[in-house]
């Protein structure tokens, strides 16, 4: 195990002998890395975390940081809980939970873009994508595939959707349907074609999808009303698991309520289809 003679490491952490520890590196009390992990030169693993194999901490990341929260306990026997083949960029952060025994998650294989940061009981799928000054507050959950641009900020307890595509700059105030394209305000403008495509999803399902976001965010129907449209359409047909899951993430209730799509005077050319589909 290669560990540079500058870094700091606490007796109570469990490092698997194939990890890389650079220089300058601060690794806290009961940090437990797993097989494959590189810690590059300045990174800060804080206490309580745990990690998989295979993850990379690049130049000066902080992982298991204490929450930005006013009057928090750096004693709470908090932590932060990270899976497999996840990239941490220069500056990135992520914060451990907040009350006794909860976790920050994060899944396998997401890359946390330079400056991107995940605040405290923040619950991250796999494969997605953070970019440079995105910002997740507390409690937000967030699926698989998820690309969130740049200067993007997500509200406290949102739920982001799975393939959902976050345009730059978009202030997200609720949830975020599964699949969908989202800019301006968080305004839903509708499906993530590319994303679709280049996950393999049929352009048959893809058409299905866009049908469905038509009845749901371009209608003057209530989210209820959209959601009953859908099912009626395809009563006596299977549904793709695609629509299915939508319905379900969209009639879920949840403490930010879902986005919406938007007004007329809201429309521009790059509207609901997105491309071909």
């Amino acid at each position: 195990m290669p560990i540079h003679p500058t870094a700091i490491i606490d007796p109570t952490a469990v490092i698997d002998e194939s990890c890389d520890i650079g220089p300058y590196c601060r690794i806290e009390q009961n940090v437990k890395l797993g097989p494959g992990n590189k810690v590059m030169q300045g990174a800060v693993i804080c206490r309580n975390t745990v990690a998989g194999e295979g993850n990379v901490f690049h130049y000066n990341s902080l992982v298991g940081g204490d929450p930005q929260f006013l009057g928090f306990d750096p004693e709470t026997p908090s932590g932060t809980v990270i899976g497999n083949g996840n990239h941490f960029r220069e500056y990135s952060q992520i914060h451990r939970g907040l009350k006794d025994g909860t976790n920050t998650v994060i899944g396998d294989g997401n890359f946390f873009m330079a400056t991107s940061h995940v605040a405290h009981d923040c619950e991250i799928g796999n494969h997605n994508v953070m970019a440079n000054y995105a910002g997740l507050a507390g409690h937000v959950t967030m699926g698989d595939r998820c690309f969130i641009s740049t200067l993007v900020g997500v509200h406290q307890f949102c739920r982001v959707g799975s393939y959902a595509m976050l345009g730059g700059g978009a202030g997200i105030s609720k949830d975020v349907p599964p699949y969908s394209l989202m800019k301006h305000y968080g305004l839903v403008m509708g499906i993530n074609i590319v994303g679709l495509r280049r996950a393999g999803v049929s352009g048959e399902t893809r058409r299905a999808l866009q049908s469905a976001y038509r009845d749901l965010f371009r209608s003057s129907h209530s989210m209820p009303r959209g959601i009953e449209i859908v099912r009626q359409k395809w009563e006596g047909r299977e549904m793709p698991a695609e629509v299915a899951h939508l319905l379900e993430f969209c009639g879920t209730r949840s403490k930010r309520g879902i986005s919406r799509g938007p007004r007329a005077d809201e429309l521009h050319t790059e509207d609901e289809d997105n491309g071909e589909a």
